[in-house]
Protein backbone atom coordinates (compact mmCIF):
# COMPACT_ATOMS: atom_id res chain seq x y z
CA UNK A 1 0.00 0.00 0.00
CA UNK A 2 1.35 3.39 -0.90
CA UNK A 3 1.39 6.12 1.78
CA UNK A 4 2.93 9.00 0.00
CA UNK A 5 -0.58 10.00 -1.75
CA UNK A 6 -0.34 13.33 -3.96
CA UNK A 7 -2.42 15.12 -1.04
CA UNK A 8 0.44 13.81 1.50
CA UNK A 9 3.19 15.21 -0.30
CA UNK A 10 1.71 18.68 -1.74
CA UNK A 11 0.98 19.23 2.52
CA UNK A 12 5.04 18.62 3.02
CA UNK A 13 6.16 20.78 0.12
CA UNK A 14 3.75 23.35 1.49
CA UNK A 15 5.15 23.19 5.22
CA UNK A 16 9.35 22.57 3.84
CA UNK A 17 8.08 26.05 1.78
CA UNK A 18 6.65 27.91 5.01
CA UNK A 19 9.45 26.89 6.83
CA UNK A 20 11.67 28.22 3.97
CA UNK A 21 10.13 31.57 4.29
CA UNK A 22 9.57 32.06 8.49
CA UNK A 23 13.29 33.74 8.61
CA UNK A 24 14.89 34.66 11.69
CA UNK A 25 11.74 32.60 14.07
CA UNK A 26 12.38 29.89 12.26
CA UNK A 27 16.28 30.15 13.13
CA UNK A 28 15.65 30.95 17.34
CA UNK A 29 12.94 28.29 17.08
CA UNK A 30 15.25 25.73 15.67
CA UNK A 31 18.27 27.09 17.96
CA UNK A 32 16.23 26.12 21.12
CA UNK A 33 15.61 22.59 19.69
CA UNK A 34 19.60 22.17 18.45
CA UNK A 35 20.07 23.26 22.55
CA UNK A 36 17.47 20.82 24.08
CA UNK A 37 18.99 17.90 21.81
CA UNK A 38 22.46 18.55 22.29
CA UNK A 39 22.07 18.58 25.73
CA UNK A 40 20.41 15.07 25.58
CA UNK A 41 22.41 13.67 23.85
CA UNK A 42 25.54 15.07 25.79
CA UNK A 43 24.77 14.29 29.44
CA UNK A 44 24.20 10.33 28.20
CA UNK A 45 27.77 10.48 26.66
CA UNK A 46 29.09 12.09 29.23
CA UNK A 47 27.55 10.00 32.07
CA UNK A 48 28.37 6.85 29.66
CA UNK A 49 32.00 8.43 29.64
CA UNK A 50 31.77 8.93 33.96
CA UNK A 51 30.93 5.20 34.35
CA UNK A 52 33.51 4.20 31.82
CA UNK A 53 35.81 5.58 33.51
CA UNK A 54 34.44 4.82 37.30
CA UNK A 55 35.03 1.38 35.91
CA UNK A 56 38.60 1.61 34.79
CA UNK A 57 39.95 2.44 38.30
CA UNK A 58 39.05 -0.74 39.53
CA UNK A 59 39.59 -3.03 36.57
CA UNK A 60 42.94 -3.87 37.35
CA UNK A 61 42.48 -4.50 40.86
CA UNK A 62 39.34 -6.43 39.70
CA UNK A 63 36.38 -7.55 41.84
CA UNK A 64 38.01 -10.72 43.76
CA UNK A 65 39.48 -8.19 45.87
CA UNK A 66 39.60 -7.56 50.03
CA UNK A 67 41.99 -5.27 51.52
CA UNK A 68 41.88 -5.52 55.22
CA UNK A 69 43.16 -2.46 57.56
CA UNK A 70 44.90 -3.50 60.81
CA UNK A 71 44.28 -0.09 62.61
CA UNK A 72 46.72 0.50 66.22
CA UNK A 73 44.10 1.66 67.86
CA UNK A 74 45.23 1.38 71.33
CA UNK A 75 49.09 2.46 70.18
CA UNK A 76 50.45 -1.13 71.17
CA UNK A 77 52.84 -3.25 68.81
CA UNK A 78 52.16 -6.82 68.64
CA UNK A 79 55.58 -7.96 68.00
CA UNK A 80 58.44 -7.18 65.36
CA UNK A 81 57.72 -7.23 61.94
CA UNK A 82 58.64 -10.56 61.12
CA UNK A 83 56.38 -11.95 63.99
CA UNK A 84 53.56 -10.30 62.05
CA UNK A 85 54.29 -11.58 58.49
CA UNK A 86 54.52 -15.12 59.98
CA UNK A 87 51.41 -14.72 61.74
CA UNK A 88 49.53 -13.50 58.81
CA UNK A 89 51.03 -16.48 56.55
CA UNK A 90 49.97 -18.87 59.54
CA UNK A 91 46.25 -17.77 59.03
CA UNK A 92 45.57 -20.86 57.65
CA UNK A 93 42.99 -19.22 54.89
CA UNK A 94 42.39 -21.80 52.04
CA UNK A 95 42.59 -20.62 48.16
CA UNK A 96 43.58 -17.01 48.95
CA UNK A 97 46.58 -15.02 47.55
CA UNK A 98 47.76 -13.25 50.83
CA UNK A 99 50.12 -10.31 50.35
CA UNK A 100 50.70 -8.29 53.51
CA UNK A 101 51.95 -4.89 53.43
CA UNK A 102 53.77 -2.18 55.15
CA UNK A 103 54.58 1.32 54.15
CA UNK A 104 57.22 3.90 55.55
CA UNK A 105 58.49 7.17 53.80
CA UNK A 106 62.31 7.62 53.21
CA UNK A 107 65.10 8.35 50.95
CA UNK A 108 66.78 6.00 48.43
CA UNK A 109 69.83 7.63 46.95
CA UNK A 110 71.68 6.43 43.53
CA UNK A 111 74.93 8.34 42.18
CA UNK A 112 74.56 10.84 44.63
CA UNK A 113 71.03 11.65 43.76
CA UNK A 114 68.52 11.45 46.34
CA UNK A 115 64.58 11.15 46.30
CA UNK A 116 62.05 10.94 48.50
CA UNK A 117 59.62 7.63 48.43
CA UNK A 118 57.53 5.36 49.58
CA UNK A 119 59.04 2.27 51.21
CA UNK A 120 57.02 -0.96 51.03
CA UNK A 121 57.68 -4.12 52.91
CA UNK A 122 56.15 -7.02 51.73
CA UNK A 123 56.27 -10.46 50.56
CA UNK A 124 56.40 -12.30 46.75
CA UNK A 125 52.79 -13.08 46.67
CA UNK A 126 52.15 -9.29 46.10
CA UNK A 127 53.24 -9.41 42.92
CA UNK A 128 50.48 -11.78 41.47
CA UNK A 129 47.40 -10.08 43.84
CA UNK A 130 48.24 -6.57 42.26
CA UNK A 131 48.58 -8.35 38.84
CA UNK A 132 52.47 -6.78 38.49
CA UNK A 133 54.36 -6.84 35.42
CA UNK A 134 58.12 -6.40 35.27
CA UNK A 135 60.28 -4.22 33.22
CA UNK A 136 63.47 -5.64 33.88
CA UNK A 137 64.97 -7.98 36.56
CA UNK A 138 62.51 -10.27 38.88
CA UNK A 139 60.43 -9.41 41.50
CA UNK A 140 61.10 -10.38 45.38
CA UNK A 141 61.49 -13.96 46.15
CA UNK A 142 61.09 -16.32 49.08
CA UNK A 143 65.20 -17.01 49.47
CA UNK A 144 65.34 -12.80 49.54
CA UNK A 145 63.55 -12.95 53.04
CA UNK A 146 66.68 -12.12 54.92
CA UNK A 147 68.47 -9.91 51.68
CA UNK A 148 68.77 -6.41 51.14
CA UNK A 149 67.63 -6.39 47.69
CA UNK A 150 64.78 -3.76 46.21
CA UNK A 151 62.73 -3.94 43.19
CA UNK A 152 61.93 -0.14 41.91
CA UNK A 153 58.52 1.27 41.05
CA UNK A 154 58.43 2.68 37.20
CA UNK A 155 58.46 6.25 38.12
CA UNK A 156 61.36 5.66 41.25
CA UNK A 157 63.70 4.44 38.85
CA UNK A 158 62.80 7.03 36.11
CA UNK A 159 63.58 9.48 38.55
CA UNK A 160 66.84 8.13 39.61
CA UNK A 161 68.11 7.66 36.14
CA UNK A 162 70.63 10.35 35.00
CA UNK A 163 72.04 10.93 30.89
CA UNK A 164 69.65 9.30 29.20
CA UNK A 165 70.69 6.08 31.09
CA UNK A 166 68.65 3.73 33.24
CA UNK A 167 69.25 2.31 36.59
CA UNK A 168 70.52 -1.21 35.83
CA UNK A 169 69.79 -4.82 37.80
CA UNK A 170 72.38 -5.26 40.12
CA UNK A 171 73.20 -1.48 40.77
CA UNK A 172 73.00 -0.48 44.05
CA UNK A 173 71.49 1.60 46.16
CA UNK A 174 70.98 3.69 49.63
CA UNK A 175 68.53 3.56 51.72
CA UNK A 176 68.17 5.26 54.52
CA UNK A 177 72.14 4.77 54.90
CA UNK A 178 71.85 0.71 54.30
CA UNK A 179 72.53 -0.61 50.48
CA UNK A 180 70.22 -2.52 48.84
CA UNK A 181 71.01 -4.44 45.32
CA UNK A 182 68.70 -3.63 42.21
CA UNK A 183 66.91 -6.99 41.24
CA UNK A 184 63.59 -5.90 38.84
CA UNK A 185 62.08 -2.73 37.60
CA UNK A 186 58.44 -2.78 37.83
CA UNK A 187 56.41 -1.56 34.44
CA UNK A 188 54.31 1.78 34.78
CA UNK A 189 51.10 0.66 35.99
CA UNK A 190 47.54 2.41 36.61
CA UNK A 191 46.96 3.29 40.26
CA UNK A 192 43.67 1.47 41.40
CA UNK A 193 41.75 3.38 43.96
CA UNK A 194 41.10 0.74 46.27
CA UNK A 195 44.86 -0.43 46.12
CA UNK A 196 47.00 1.05 49.33
CA UNK A 197 50.02 0.69 47.68
CA UNK A 198 51.32 3.51 45.16
CA UNK A 199 53.15 1.13 42.63
CA UNK A 200 55.24 3.34 40.29
CA UNK A 201 56.19 5.53 43.36
CA UNK A 202 57.10 3.05 45.50
CA UNK A 203 59.86 0.94 45.74
CA UNK A 204 59.97 -2.94 47.42
CA UNK A 205 61.79 -4.86 49.62
CA UNK A 206 61.62 -7.69 52.04
CA UNK A 207 60.11 -7.17 55.41
CA UNK A 208 63.37 -8.09 57.46
CA UNK A 209 65.34 -5.32 54.98
CA UNK A 210 62.36 -3.05 55.87
CA UNK A 211 62.66 -3.56 59.82
CA UNK A 212 66.55 -2.94 59.21
CA UNK A 213 65.33 0.80 58.06
CA UNK A 214 62.63 1.35 60.31
CA UNK A 215 62.58 -0.61 63.34
CA UNK A 216 59.33 0.98 64.25
CA UNK A 217 57.73 -0.46 60.93
CA UNK A 218 54.35 -2.45 61.16
CA UNK A 219 51.97 -4.18 58.95
CA UNK A 220 49.37 -1.82 58.59
CA UNK A 221 47.05 -3.41 55.11
CA UNK A 222 46.96 -7.25 54.25
CA UNK A 223 45.61 -7.33 50.31
CA UNK A 224 43.67 -10.41 49.45
CA UNK A 225 42.59 -12.07 45.93
CA UNK A 226 39.72 -14.51 46.77
CA UNK A 227 39.96 -18.08 44.57
CA UNK A 228 37.16 -18.86 41.62
CA UNK A 229 36.28 -21.85 44.32
CA UNK A 230 34.74 -18.87 46.90
CA UNK A 231 32.33 -16.28 47.01
CA UNK A 232 34.06 -13.41 48.10
CA UNK A 233 31.19 -12.43 50.97
CA UNK A 234 31.66 -15.92 52.74
CA UNK A 235 35.24 -15.25 52.50
CA UNK A 236 35.03 -11.93 54.47
CA UNK A 237 34.09 -12.96 58.16
CA UNK A 238 36.17 -15.78 58.31
CA UNK A 239 38.86 -13.13 57.53
CA UNK A 240 37.58 -10.77 59.99
CA UNK A 241 37.76 -13.97 62.44
CA UNK A 242 41.07 -15.56 61.75
CA UNK A 243 43.04 -11.74 61.90
CA UNK A 244 41.60 -10.56 64.70
CA UNK A 245 42.38 -13.54 66.32
CA UNK A 246 45.96 -12.90 65.15
CA UNK A 247 46.15 -9.36 66.48
CA UNK A 248 44.21 -8.74 69.65
CA UNK A 249 45.09 -5.45 70.18
CA UNK A 250 44.22 -3.92 66.37
CA UNK A 251 40.81 -4.01 64.77
CA UNK A 252 40.41 -5.09 61.74
CA UNK A 253 38.50 -3.01 59.07
CA UNK A 254 37.88 -5.11 55.62
CA UNK A 255 37.22 -3.30 52.26
CA UNK A 256 35.83 -5.07 49.19
CA UNK A 257 36.22 -3.76 46.06
CA UNK A 258 32.72 -4.65 44.58
CA UNK A 259 31.16 -2.98 47.38
CA UNK A 260 32.88 0.23 46.31
CA UNK A 261 31.88 -0.69 42.69
CA UNK A 262 28.22 -0.80 43.56
CA UNK A 263 28.81 2.43 45.57
CA UNK A 264 30.21 4.17 42.93
CA UNK A 265 27.97 2.61 40.62
CA UNK A 266 25.00 3.99 42.35
CA UNK A 267 26.53 7.43 42.42
CA UNK A 268 27.02 7.53 38.64
CA UNK A 269 23.24 6.51 38.19
CA UNK A 270 21.92 9.36 40.29
CA UNK A 271 24.23 11.63 38.64
CA UNK A 272 23.42 10.39 35.31
CA UNK A 273 19.58 11.17 36.35
CA UNK A 274 20.61 14.47 37.14
CA UNK A 275 21.99 15.23 33.96
CA UNK A 276 19.09 13.78 32.38
CA UNK A 277 16.65 15.89 34.20
CA UNK A 278 17.96 18.84 33.12
CA UNK A 279 18.28 18.00 29.61
CA UNK A 280 14.95 17.22 29.22
CA UNK A 281 14.20 20.17 31.11
CA UNK A 282 16.24 22.44 28.20
CA UNK A 283 13.99 19.93 25.87
CA UNK A 284 10.84 21.28 26.90
CA UNK A 285 12.26 24.88 27.04
CA UNK A 286 12.96 24.47 23.39
CA UNK A 287 9.49 23.07 22.81
CA UNK A 288 8.15 25.83 24.38
CA UNK A 289 9.96 27.85 21.78
CA UNK A 290 8.76 26.21 19.15
CA UNK A 291 4.86 26.41 20.34
CA UNK A 292 5.22 30.41 20.63
CA UNK A 293 6.98 30.32 17.02
CA UNK A 294 4.26 28.57 15.95
CA UNK A 295 1.50 30.44 17.45
CA UNK A 296 2.93 33.79 15.92
CA UNK A 297 2.92 31.72 12.56
CA UNK A 298 -0.46 30.75 12.58
CA UNK A 299 -1.52 34.78 13.27
CA UNK A 300 0.20 35.76 10.50
CA UNK A 301 -0.74 33.50 8.17
CA UNK A 302 -4.19 33.55 9.02
CA UNK A 303 -5.38 35.24 5.07
CA UNK A 304 -3.18 32.24 3.95
CA UNK A 305 -5.52 29.44 6.00
CA UNK A 306 -8.39 31.15 4.97
CA UNK A 307 -7.62 31.33 1.23
CA UNK A 308 -6.77 27.53 1.58
CA UNK A 309 -10.00 26.85 3.64
CA UNK A 310 -12.39 28.82 0.71
CA UNK A 311 -10.98 27.18 -1.88
CA UNK A 312 -11.43 23.51 -0.35
CA UNK A 313 -8.78 22.64 1.91
CA UNK A 314 -10.14 20.63 4.72
CA UNK A 315 -9.02 20.54 8.79
CA UNK A 316 -7.11 17.96 8.74
CA UNK A 317 -5.16 19.82 5.69
CA UNK A 318 -4.53 22.44 7.77
CA UNK A 319 -3.80 20.94 10.87
CA UNK A 320 -1.32 18.36 8.80
CA UNK A 321 0.29 21.66 7.19
CA UNK A 322 1.63 23.30 10.45
CA UNK A 323 2.47 20.12 12.17
CA UNK A 324 4.63 19.19 9.52
CA UNK A 325 6.56 22.34 10.16
CA UNK A 326 6.93 21.82 13.19
CA UNK A 327 8.07 18.18 12.36
CA UNK A 328 10.51 19.75 10.28
CA UNK A 329 12.04 22.26 12.65
CA UNK A 330 12.36 19.62 15.08
CA UNK A 331 13.86 16.83 12.54
CA UNK A 332 16.63 19.58 11.60
CA UNK A 333 17.42 20.36 15.07
CA UNK A 334 17.47 17.13 16.71
CA UNK A 335 19.91 16.13 13.53
CA UNK A 336 22.93 19.23 14.44
CA UNK A 337 21.80 18.72 18.17
CA UNK A 338 23.21 15.11 17.83
CA UNK A 339 26.15 16.52 16.69
CA UNK A 340 26.58 19.08 18.85
CA UNK A 341 26.44 17.01 21.85
CA UNK A 342 28.36 14.67 20.58
CA UNK A 343 31.33 17.30 20.15
CA UNK A 344 30.20 19.10 23.90
CA UNK A 345 30.71 15.56 25.59
CA UNK A 346 34.39 14.93 23.42
CA UNK A 347 35.52 18.11 24.67
CA UNK A 348 34.29 17.55 28.29
CA UNK A 349 35.84 13.95 28.28
CA UNK A 350 39.16 15.37 26.63
CA UNK A 351 38.75 18.39 29.66
CA UNK A 352 38.56 15.77 32.03
CA UNK A 353 41.27 13.80 30.85
CA UNK A 354 38.80 10.83 29.99
CA UNK A 355 39.05 8.56 27.15
CA UNK A 356 35.83 9.43 24.69
CA UNK A 357 33.83 6.82 24.25
CA UNK A 358 29.97 7.31 22.18
CA UNK A 359 27.49 5.91 23.86
CA UNK A 360 25.03 3.82 20.89
CA UNK A 361 21.77 4.89 22.75
CA UNK A 362 22.80 8.40 22.86
CA UNK A 363 21.81 9.60 19.19
CA UNK A 364 18.51 7.71 18.73
CA UNK A 365 17.23 8.89 22.45
CA UNK A 366 18.07 12.27 21.61
CA UNK A 367 17.04 12.17 18.36
CA UNK A 368 13.38 10.45 19.22
CA UNK A 369 12.62 12.51 22.24
CA UNK A 370 13.36 15.36 20.45
CA UNK A 371 10.86 14.52 17.53
CA UNK A 372 8.44 13.94 20.21
CA UNK A 373 8.97 17.01 22.14
CA UNK A 374 8.54 19.02 18.59
CA UNK A 375 5.62 17.03 17.81
CA UNK A 376 3.53 17.65 20.95
CA UNK A 377 4.11 21.36 21.69
CA UNK A 378 3.30 21.72 17.97
CA UNK A 379 0.00 19.54 17.71
CA UNK A 380 -1.85 22.53 19.82
CA UNK A 381 -0.88 25.61 17.57
CA UNK A 382 -1.66 23.05 14.64
CA UNK A 383 -5.24 22.08 15.94
CA UNK A 384 -5.58 26.09 16.56
CA UNK A 385 -5.28 26.80 12.78
CA UNK A 386 -6.87 24.02 11.83
CA UNK A 387 -10.46 25.42 14.03
CA UNK A 388 -10.52 28.81 12.36
CA UNK A 389 -13.32 29.48 9.82
CA UNK A 390 -13.15 30.78 6.92
CA UNK A 391 -14.99 34.05 7.80
CA UNK A 392 -12.70 34.55 11.14
CA UNK A 393 -9.60 33.84 9.08
CA UNK A 394 -10.37 36.71 6.02
CA UNK A 395 -11.78 39.11 8.53
CA UNK A 396 -8.92 41.36 8.08
CA UNK A 397 -8.23 40.70 3.84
Amino acid sequence: MNFITPAVTQVVEDAIGSFRTMGKRSVLALLGIVIGSGSIVAVINIGHNAGQETASIFQDMGVDTLIAKLNDDQGVKDSLLGMDAAKIRGLGLQDLMIAPVSEVSGKVGFNHQYTDVKIVGTEPTLFEVLKLSLSRGRFLHEFDRDDNVVVLGHTIAASLSSNGLSIQVGEWLKINNYLFKVVGVLQSAKQSMLSPVLTNHSLFIPFQGLARVDSSAAITDVIMRVGPAHKIERVVPQVIERLSAAFKTRTVEIVVAQQMIDAMTRQDQTFHYLLMALGVITLVGGGVTVMNIMYMNVSERRIEIGLRMAIGARRQDIRNLFLVEALALSTLGAVLGAGVGIALAWLYAVISGWAFELAMLSIPLGVSSTLLVGVFFGLKPAIAASRLTPVEALRDY
